[in-house]
């Protein structure tokens, strides 16, 4: 194995201890643990102004149950898988706790896992809603029943990793033996890493497959029906706009209340939701309409949020897949270790932990709803403290 440059001019008969190797290692990775700490310095605050405002701002509903399940587990991988992966990145070669090290592992996996199911489960209820929209639709409770039934399968396919995950040691120079949280010396060399890795891969594949699949579907329903509405929409405002001309015309023969009436009339019978008793200048308020439950925009707006929060998710989780079955192939390192190795490696492999940041983003810039609630909460709280300066 070669050795650096930094490795060579430490000491003067060129002997290092395991800790002065490990220390180097740590300098090394000091780019993917500044990375990870950034993205606690997102994810926690993120997360939880998630949850504060779904659970307390917003009502019941099936999108609010999976955004909260969403949030909790993308929580959990900033205050507990983040922090585990920063520890271990300074004790590389140094590892000795391989109770620790079965357990984070397991919960990162279990973590993750989750979060595919969740996002398949939000998925699916985006296309039930959309393109089913006259058959049996999910309940809340049935929505908090799979969140649950999501986490056991994520534990019963994460359960093998308790076994393959252990002490492996590292050949480092100076002929010198490390100690790196990693798979078990046992099973390195064994199918048993690359089984798992595969089904976890496949598992990702499928999950990439089915949530394509029920987006095309859902675009081409959106698209449709947004074509349909504004064809209704320009339809009836040519029809009224025409008959109150007419009104207008018959006024002196005391006609006016007669023709209103027909312009109702032909305003409900081209597929205006809105109440007969509303005014026809209310009819196509698109404020008003916003607001209304079942409202076509706003189920394109969640639609857009899922579709984002599936987007980010696949573009996350990929890199980290790829290079985690392709050690488990090769049962070692990918790369020949060294200063660049050492620093970019390391986040690429952990741009999972992206998905477990970017959701509350997107809600902010995909949900005008949460971004106003989030904006109105802050301008509340920095008033009092210039009243409490005061």
């Amino acid at each position: 194995m070669a050795v650096s440059p930094a490795m060579e001019s430490t000491t003067p008969d060129g002997g290092l201890t395991l800790e002065e190797l490990n220390q180097i290692e740590v300098q090394r990775r000091l780019a993917p643990m500044i990375y990870l700490g950034i993205l606690m310095l997102l994810g926690v605050p993120g997360n939880l102004t998630v949850l504060f405002v779904y659970l307390f701002k917003f009502d019941s509903s099936t999108h609010r149950t999976f955004i909260v399940a969403l949030a909790i587990i993308d929580l959990v991988g900033s205050v507990v898988c983040m922090p585990f992966e920063i520890i271990e990145m300074n004790f590389q070669y140094t590892f000795y706790a391989v109770g620790a090290c079965k357990f984070f592992r397991f919960n990162n996996t279990v973590v993750a896992l989750t979060s595919v199911f969740l996002i398949i489960g939000l998925s699916f209820d985006r296309y039930r809603r959309v393109c089913r929209p006259l058959k049996t639709q999910m309940s809340v409770f049935k929505a908090k029943v799979f969140c649950c039934v999501a986490v056991i399968i994520a534990i019963l396919f994460s359960w093998p990793v308790f076994f393959l995950i252990g002490t492996r040691h590292v050949r480092l120079p100076y002929n010198v033996t490390g100690y790196d949280c990693s798979t078990d010396d046992r099973y390195k060399n064994t199918i048993y890493p690359v089984v798992l890795n595969g089904v976890l891969f496949l598992l990702f594949v499928f999950a990439i497959i089915f949530l394509t699949v029920i987006y095309i579907l859902i675009g081409k329903k959106v698209f449709k029906h947004i074509r349909f509405r504004t064809s209704i929409e320009t339809t009836s405002l040519s029809s009224i706009s025409s008959k109150k001309t007419s009104s207008t015309s018959l006024q002196s023969n005391g006609q006016q209340a007669v023709v209103l009436q027909k312009i109702s009339n032909i305003a409900s019978q081209s597929g205006d939701l809105t109440p007969k008793h509303s005014d026809y200048t209310v009819k196509f308020n698109p404020a008003k309409q916003s607001q209304t439950k079942g409202d076509p925009r706003s189920k394109t707006k969640i639609t857009r949020i899922a579709f984002a929060i599936c987007l980010a998710f696949i573009l996350s989780y990929l890199p980290h897949l790829v290079i985690t079955v392709w050690t488990a192939i090769k049962g070692g390192f990918i790369a020949k270790p060294g200063p660049v190795t050492s620093a970019v490696l390391p986040i690429v492999t952990r741009s999972i932990f992206i998905n477990n940041v970017v959701n509350p983003l997107i809600y902010g810039f995909l949900d005008r709803r949460f971004k106003r609630i989030v904006l109105k909460s802050l301008c509340k709280r920095s008033k009092w403290n210039i009243g409490d300066a005061h």
